[in-house]
C-alpha cells in the first residue's frame, strides 16, 4: 500500500512566539468613575496611560492594547529575553507603586484611593501585526486570557503570577504562598503565587540561595585549579583566570565556594557581578565592590563611610575616594558604550583600585563577565597591565553576547554533571526519586545543575513523581533561556535547529538533509555546536541535542505549519528507508512522525507495531509510551468506527499486560482501562468486554485495591466461562487465584491456581506466554504455603515456576524471585534472600520495571537489616518503600509496612514506626494482612517494654487474629516467641515457657535461625 503525503507547509499568518504576557486593570474603576467629574477621570486615565507606557518600556516590554482602563503588554517581542518573566513582574510592581502615588483631582466627591489589580503568564503564541481594533499586536494563544483571569482574581494591589513562569527568578521577589487557582477555560487548576514586594537581594546567585543550595559536588577539581592560581605569586603568565559555562552549570556556585575560602587575613577579596537588565550600568561590577567594602548593600543607599570594611590600616583617603565615585552626579545614569566616560571615572576608578592594591594582595571575583559595559573592559584591560600581585577571576559564558574573554589567560570549561553527580542532587530535592526517575532527571537536564534543581521542582510540584518528559512542554522560564539564544542565531541555523527538533533528539544529517531540501556544511554544524545546540552524536554521521529541554523547547517554539511539513517528510523518508522493517526505532519513528503529519491511523498502527516490539524485548516503559501513543492517535480520529473502538480496546488490553509488571508507571488513575469496559459495552463485544474486565481487575490488583480486583475479576470469569472460552476462563482463574493470595483467603486461592495451572501446562512451552502466566501462578501459591509454614511445599512450587521459565529474561523472572525471597525471609535465610533479590533487581532494571524492583531493594534490604543488623539495609528498605509510595503504590505494601515498624522500634525510632504503623492497618483493612502480625509483634513489645501492659495485649491479639485468619503456623510460632519478649520484664518463668514452645515449632517449621535465637534467650 502506497501513502502519499502532502509535504508543502501549510500557510499560517503571524509568528510563533514564547512570551510573557501582563494584564493591569485598576480595581473598583466603576466606582471611581462615578466620584469623579468626566473631565477629571479622563485626566486620571491619561496618567494611567502615561505610566503604563512608561513602565512597560523601561521593562523592555511592548503594549499590545489599551482599554479603558486595563493594559495589556507582552515581554518578548519582538526580542525575547530569558528572564522576561521578570521583566513582567516588575513592571507590573512599579504600575502598582506609580498607579498608588498619583493624585485624585482635589475637586473629587471623595477622592477614592486608585489601586490596579496585575496578572503574569508565560506561554506560546502566535503573534501577529494589529488593527486599530484590536490593538496594535494580535496574539492567538491561550496565555492572554489567562492573564487577563489571574488578574480578575488578584486580589486589590495584588500582583498573581503563574509558578511556572517565574521558575528561579522567583526568589527576586517575597511571595505570598502557592495557591491552586481553577480559570475558566482551563482543565486543570494553575498554581499561582501573589507578588508582595522584591526580595532585598542584589545578586542572581543570593535570589536562588534564598530556596536552599544543592550540596556543592563535582567541582572539587575546579577549585584546586583556583586555589593553585591563588597561591601562584605573582601569577606565572596573566593576573587573570577565567571559568567558561553555559547558562545553568554553577560558576557562580563555584566563586561562591571559593570566596568561602579565601584567607580573608592574606587577601583583599573584592566581589562583584554584571547584569543585562535593569540593574546593568556603567562599570557595575566595580561599582559593586566599593559598595562593598564601604557597607552599601543596595545600589540605592548612600554610602557610609564610617561603616566601611576596609582593611585597617591608613586607608581612610581611599575610602572617602571610593564614596565620591560613586556619588558623582549622573553616575547611576551613565549610559553604556564607547563614550561612557563622562568626568574621566574610569581612570579614578582605575587609581583607586591600584592603590587598594599598593596596600593589599587583591582578589577579584566578577561574575556574568559576558555582560560587562565596555567601560568595564576598558577598567579591567588597564588593572590587568599595571596592578601588580592582582588576581583576578572572571566568570562567563561561553559565546555569548559577543563576550571577549583574556588572551593568554588559562581558561577552565565547567562541564555538566555526571550521572552519579546528578543524582546527588537530585536526592537533594526528591528525596524519594527511584533510579529511573532520577536518571530521566539527568537525561532531560542534561546533567545541567540549575536544570536538574529547577525540573526537580516542577516534578515535585505536579503531585504523583513523573519523569520530566510527561510534565508536558519545558516550564515558560526554561523555554524562554533557550528562545533567546535560538533567537540569536543567523536564520539559516535557526532554520537548521528547527528543523532537527521536529527530527527527534538524535538527527541522521542525512535526513536533516532531505527534510531541508539542502547540504548542511561542516563550518554550519560547527556553528551549531558552538551555539550549544547540536553535537557530532557517538554515531557517525549523526547529530544530537545537548539535552531534552532544549530540544522541546525549540520544538515548542517552531510554527505549526513548518512542524508539520517536517513532520511529513522525515516520515515519508523514513517511510522510504524502513519498508519491511521490523526494527522498534524505525517503527516508532514512523509513529511519532505519522502523528505530527496528521496521520493517526497509520501512526496507530506503527506505534502498536512498536509496542509489540518493545514488549517482545522485554522493554516495559517503551512498550508502555508506544500502546498509549498507538490509543491518543485512535483518539484523534474525528469518529471512531466499531472496528477502531475495539482496536482500542486491544490496545488498552496490551497496555495492562505491560502495566501489570509495573502499575507504578501509572500513577493508581485506572482511567484508561475502565474505558475499555465502557467503550466493548458500547459496542457490544462480549468477547472484547470479559478481557477488558479481566484487565481492569488485573491492574485494580496490581494498584493495591484488592477487593475491586477480586470483583472484577469474578465477572469476567463468570463473561468467560458464559462464552465458553477455555483459555480466557484458565487465565482469569489464575489471576482471581492470585488476588485471593493477596487477601489471604487462600483455601480459595489454591484450588483456583492449581486448577488454572491444570489447564494451561496442556498447552504450555517453556518460555511462552502460558509458561510466564503458570510460572507466576505458581509463586504465589508457594507464598501462600510460605506462609502457612509448609516451606517444603512451596519450594516445589518454586521450583516448578522457575522451571517454566527456563532461561527467559522475562519481567515476571523477577517477580518470581521476589516471593522466593520472601519465603527465604520468613524462614530465616537471610543471605540467601538477599542474594536472589539483588539477581530479580537486575532483571528489574533491565525490563525499566519501577515497581519490581522496588519489591527487591525492599527485601534485599530488610534481609540485611535483619541478617546482620546494617543500617544501610533498613535505608535502602525505607527508599524502596518511598518510590512506591511517591507513585502511590500499594502493591502488597502491608508487608513492607510490617517490616518497616519492627525495624524503626528496634532501633529506637518510635515516631517513624508510628507513621508506617497507621498505613499498614490502612492496607489490613484494604484485606491485605500480609505484614500486619510483624507489625502488630513489635508494637506489643515496645508497649510492654514502656509498661503498658494493656496495649501490648492488644497489639498481640491482633497479630493472633492476623494470624489466624490466614491459617500461619509460622506466625503462631512468632506470637509465641513475641509473647515471651513481652514477659520478660515481668515473668521470668513465663516467658521461658513460651521461648520453649516457639524453639520447639521453629524446629519444626526448619525455621533454624528463629530457633537459634530463640534458644539463646533462654540462656
Amino acid at each position: 500500500m502506497t501513502f502519499e503525503i502532502d509535504a508543502r507547509p501549510v500557510q499560517w499568518t503571524g509568528t510563533r512566539r514564547l512570551v510573557t504576557a501582563l494584564f493591569s486593570d485598576v480595581c473598583g474603576s466603576t466606582r471611581i468613575a462615578e466620584s469623579l467629574e468626566p473631565e477629571d477621570y479622563a485626566q486620571l486615565l491619561g496618567s494611567f496611560r502615561e505610566i503604563w507606557r512608561t513602565t512597560i518600556s523601561e521593562h523592555g516590554g511592548k503594549i499590545v492594547s489599551i482599554q479603558g482602563d486595563g493594559v495589556f503588554a507582552v515581554f518578548g517581542y519582538p526580542d525575547t529575553h530569558e528572564d522576561d518573566a521578570r521583566r513582567a513582574v516588575d513592571a507590573a510592581l512599579d504600575i502598582h507603586d506609580r498607579v498608588r502615588r498619583l493624585r485624585v483631582p482635589e475637586n473629587s466627591r471623595t477622592r477614592p484611593a486608585v489601586q490596579m489589580h496585575s496578572g503574569v503568564h508565560a506561554g506560546t503564541v502566535v503573534i501577529s501585526e494589529g488593527d486599530p481594533e484590536i490593538g496594535r499586536l494580535d496574539l492567538s494563544g491561550d496565555i492572554t486570557n489567562t492573564a487577563a483571569r489571574l488578574a480578575a482574581a488578584a486580589g486589590v494591589g495584588q500582583v498573581l503570577v503563574s509558578e511556572e513562569s517565574l521558575g528561579p527568578y522567583a526568589q527576586f521577589f517575597e511571595l505570598g504562598e502557592c495557591t491552586k487557582q481553577v480559570l475558566r477555560g482551563r482543565s486543570t487548576p494553575l498554581s499561582t503565587v501573589a507578588v508582595l514586594r522584591r526580595a532585598n537581594v542584589s545578586r542572581r546567585f543570593d535570589a536562588t540561595a534564598r530556596r536552599g543550595l544543592t550540596p556543592f559536588i563535582g567541582r572539587q577539581t575546579v577549585l584546586r585549579a583556583l586555589r593553585r592560581f591563588l597561591d601562584t605569586d605573582p601569577p606565572a603568565a596573566t593576573p587573570c583566570f577565567v571559568i567558561v559555562a553555559a547558562a545553568g552549570l554553577g560558576k557562580s556556585r563555584v566563586l561562591e565556594e571559593l570566596a568561602r575560602e579565601i584567607d580573608v587575613e592574606r587577601f583583599l577579596v573584592l566581589r562583584g557581578g554584571c547584569e543585562k537588565y535593569l540593574d546593568a550600568r556603567v562599570l557595575q561590577p566595580f561599582a559593586q565592590m566599593l559598595q562593598c567594602l564601604l557597607g552599601v548593600t543596595s545600589r540605592t543607599a548612600a554610602p557610609q563611610p564610617g561603616t566601611s570594611s576596609l582593611p585597617g590600616g591608613n586607608l581612610s583617603g581611599l575610602e572617602v575616594e571610593a564614596a565620591r565615585l560613586l556619588q558623582l552626579p549622573g553616575f547611576e545614569h551613565m549610559v553604556t558604550g564607547p563614550s561612557a566616560d563622562a568626568g574621566g571615572v574610569v581612570d579614578r576608578f582605575g587609581s583607586l583600585f591600584k592603590a587598594l592594591a599598593s596596600s593589599r594582595r587583591l582578589v577579584m571575583l566578577v561574575d556574568d563577565w559576558q555582560w560587562a559595559d565596555s567601560a568595564s573592559r576598558r577598567l579591567m584591560e588597564y588593572l590587568l597591565h599595571e596592578v601588580g600581585g592582582l588576581h583576578v577571576i572572571l566568570a562567563g559564558r561561553p559565546r555569548e553576547e559577543s563576550a571577549e574573554w583574556i588572551a593568554g589567560a588559562p581558561h577552565l570549561v565547567l562541564t555538566p554533571f555526571a550521572a552519579s553527580e546528578s543524582v546527588a542532587a537530585i536526592r537533594r530535592w526528591l528525596p524519594e526519586a527511584d533510579p529511573f526517575l532520577a536518571g530521566s532527571v539527568h537525561a532531560y537536564a542534561g546533567g545541567v545543575p540549575l536544570f536538574i534543581e529547577e525540573i526537580c521542582h516542577s516534578v515535585a510540584a505536579g503531585g504523583p513523581l513523573r519523569s520530566p518528559q510527561h510534565q508536558g512542554r519545558p516550564q515558560a522560564w526554561l523555554a524562554s533561556l533557550i528562545a533567546s539564544r535560538l533567537d540569536r542565531l543567523p536564520a539559516d541555523l535557526g532554520r537548521m535547529v528547527r528543523a532537527s527538533a521536529v527530527i527527534g533528539n538524535v538527527i541522521p544529517i542525512d535526513l536533516l538533509q532531505r527534510v531541508l531540501g539542502k547540504s548542511c556544511d561542516d563550518s554550519e554544524l560547527r556553528a551549531l555546536a558552538e551555539a550549544d545546540f547540536l553535537y557530532p552524536d557517538d554515531r557517525a554521521g549523526t547529530l544530537r541535542f545537548k539535552h531534552g529541554i532544549t530540544r522541546d523547547a525549540v520544538y515548542e517554539a517552531t510554527g505549526l505549519g513548518d512542524r508539520t511539513a517536517w513532520h511529513s517528510r522525515t516520515y515519508a523518508a523514513l517511510l522510504e528507508q524502513a519498508r519491511d522493517s521490523e526494527r522498534e526505532d524505525a517503527l516508532e519513528g514512523l509513529a511519532y512522525h505519522g502523528r505530527g503529519a496528521g496521520n493517526w491511523d497509520r501512526a496507530a498502527h506503527f506505534a502498536e507495531r512498536a509496542g509489540d516490539k518493545a514488549m517482545a524485548a522485554f522493554a516495559l516503559d517503551r512498550a508502555r509510551s508506544q500502546y498509549l501513543a498507538a490509543m491518543e492517535a485512535l483518539d484523534r480520529e474525528p469518529a471512531m468506527s466499531s472496528e477502531q473502538g475495539l482496536r482500542w480496546c486491544l490496545l488498552a488490553n496490551k497496555l495492562a499486560m505491560v502495566g501489570i509488571f509495573d502499575p507504578l508507571a501509572f500513577d493508581n488513575d485506572l482511567s484508561v482501562f475502565e474505558r475499555a469496559v465502557q467503550l466493548a459495552a458500547r459496542i457490544g463485544d462480549e468477547q472484547a468486554i470479559a478481557r477488558s474486565m479481566y484487565w481492569l481487575g488485573y491492574m485494580c490488583y496490581g494498584f493495591g485495591r484488592l477487593r475491586a480486583g477480586v470483583d472484577h475479576a469474578r465477572d469476567a470469569l463468570s463473561k468467560a466461562r458464559a462464552l465458553s472460552d477455555a483459555p480466557l476462563s484458565a487465565q482469569i482463574s489464575a489471576a482471581l487465584g492470585q488476588m485471593l493470595v493477596a487477601t489471604c483467603d487462600y483455601n480459595e486461592a489454591i484450588p483456583l491456581i492449581d486448577a488454572a495451572v491444570t489447564a494451561k501446562r496442556r498447552r504450555s512451552r517453556l518460555g511462552g506466554g502460558m509458561a510466564v502466566g503458570s510460572a507466576y501462578a505458581l509463586s504465589c501459591k508457594g507464598s501462600a504455603l510460605a506462609d502457612q509454614g509448609d516451606f517444603a511445599g512451596a519450594h516445589q512450587c518454586f521450583d516448578e515456576a522457575m522451571l517454566l521459565l527456563g532461561e527467559s529474561m522475562h519481567p515476571v523472572g523477577t517477580s518470581v524471585r521476589n516471593w522466593i525471597c520472601v519465603a527465604n525471609v520468613w524462614q530465616g535465610h537471610w543471605e540467601r534472600a538477599e542474594f536472589i533479590a539483588v539477581e530479580g533487581g537486575r532483571i528489574a532494571e533491565n525490563t525499566r520495571g519501577l515497581l519490581l524492583l522496588a519489591v527487591s531493594r525492599a527485601v534485599a534490604g530488610y534481609s540485611r537489616w535483619a541478617g546482620s543488623g546494617l543500617r544501610a539495609g533498613l535505608d535502602q528498605l525505607r527508599d524502596a518503600v518511598r518510590w512506591m509510595e511517591a507513585r502511590r503504590g500499594d502493591f502488597y505494601a502491608s508487608l513492607f509496612y510490617g517490616w518497616l515498624v519492627e525495624a524503626c522500634i528496634a532501633e529506637d525510632q518510635i515516631d517513624e514506626a508510628r507513621r508506617h504503623a497507621a498505613r499498614l492497618l490502612r492496607r489490613s483493612r484494604e484485606g491485605e494482612r500480609l505484614g500486619e502480625a510483624v507489625g502488630c509483634r513489635a508494637l506489643a513489645i515496645a508497649a510492654a517494654r514502656s509498661g503498658d501492659t494493656a496495649r501490648c495485649e492488644q497489639w498481640m491479639a491482633r497479630a493472633e487474629r492476623s494470624t489466624d485468619i490466614r491459617r500461619s503456623r509460622r506466625e503462631s510460632a512468632l506470637n509465641l516467641f513475641a509473647r515471651a519478649q513481652c514477659l520478660e520484664t515481668t515473668g521470668r518463668a513465663a516467658a521461658i515457657s513460651y521461648l520453649e514452645r516457639a524453639a520447639a515449632e521453629f524446629d519444626a517449621l526448619e525455621m533454624s535461625w528463629h530457633a537459634a535465637r530463640a534458644r539463646s534467650a533462654i540462656g
